[in-house]
């Protein structure tokens, strides 16, 4: 019996740049909607990448 580990890469989400909200233009903040206020985004696997 074995375990495999799913390889996860995580980046700064690019949307709030790793601050979790983004500023309205109108005044406040809002949660980023792109990593839902984590800051952080699951990588997009480039091109021919599996």
């Amino acid at each position: 019996m074995g375990i495999t580990i799913a390889e996860i890469h995580l980046e700064v989400c690019s949307m709030c740049k790793g601050d979790g909200y983004v500023q309205l233009l109108l005044g406040g903040s809002e949660t980023c909607h792109a990593c839902k206020g984590s800051g952080i985004r699951e990588k997009e696997a480039e091109k021919g990448e599996k």
